[in-house]
C-alpha cells in the first residue's frame, strides 16, 4: 500500500512539474499571457482531481468482492471521463475566456504523468540517497 501512495505522489508531482511547463511555454508560443496559462491550470486541477478520485476509487475496490469491484471502478471511470468531457465542453463554450486547448493540455497531463512517473521516481530515490548521505 506504501508502494501505491508513493505513486500517487509521484504523479502527483508530474502532473503540477508538466502544468507549468506548458502553461510557461504554451503562453509563449500562443501569445495569450494570462488566459493560456489559467486554462492549463483548470485542465491539470481536472487532473489531479482525477487522480484523487483513482487513488480513492482503487482503494475502495481492493475492499469489496470482485463483482463489487468491477462495477465501482467502472461507474467512476465513467464519472471521471464524463467529469473531462464536461469541463471540455465548458471550456469550449467560454472559449473568449478560456482556451480550450490549454484545458486540453492540462487534461492530458494525467495520461503524460503515467509515463513520466518512472523518472520521477528514480529522481525521488536519487534525493532521498543524498539526503540520507548528506547527514
Amino acid at each position: 500500500m506504501e508502494e501505491g501512495i508513493r505513486t500517487y505522489r509521484e504523479m502527483a508531482v508530474a502532473i503540477i512539474f508538466q502544468i507549468i511547463v506548458y502553461a510557461v511555454a504554451g503562453a509563449f508560443i500562443s501569445g495569450q499571457y494570462v488566459i493560456f496559462p489559467v486554462s492549463v491550470a483548470i485542465g491539470g486541477a481536472v487532473a489531479m482531481g482525477a487522480l484523487i478520485n483513482m487513488r480513492r476509487c482503487i482503494d475502495i475496490a481492493l475492499d469489496l468482492d470482485s463483482v463489487s469491484a468491477r462495477r465501482y471502478a467502472t461507474r467512476q471511470s465513467l464519472i471521471r471521463i464524463a467529469t473531462m468531457g464536461l469541463s471540455l465542453c465548458v471550456a469550449f463554450f467560454f472559449r473568449d475566456y478560456i482556451n480550450p486547448w490549454g484545458v486540453l493540455v492540462g487534461i492530458f497531463s494525467l495520461k503524460i504523468s503515467a509515463y513520466l512517473q518512472p523518472g520521477v521516481h528514480r529522481c525521488f530515490d536519487l534525493l532521498k540517497k543524498r539526503r540520507i548521505r548528506g547527514k
